[in-house]
């Protein structure tokens, strides 16, 4: 039996708005990602009791590259600048 499709969750967070800069991290590094959540914690805002966990999910073949890229977040290892624009 193949692996071919399978996702991993590579993390939890709470809510969806905690969720959406993760997941736009990694699809701007290549790597293509979804969220899976709660609907009764999105409908209503809670995060009580596992409601409103939003778990990101990535293909299997990228569980590598999202988990370094998320761990370099987490040292600040990222960072967004302005010198990125061509000098003209």
């Amino acid at each position: 039996m193949s692996d071919v499709g399978a996702e991993v969750e590579i993390l939890r967070v709470q809510g969806w708005i905690n969720a959406e800069p993760v997941l736009a991290a990694l699809r701007a590094n290549g790597i293509p990602a979804r969220s899976r959540g709660e609907a009764l914690g999105s409908v209503y805002g809670l995060t009580l009791d596992g409601l409103g966990e939003v778990a990101i999910l990535v293909p299997a073949e990228h569980e590598t590259a999202a988990r370094e890229l998320l761990a370099a977040g987490d040292l600040h290892q990222l960072e967004i600048t302005g010198d990125d624009k061509p000098e003209g």
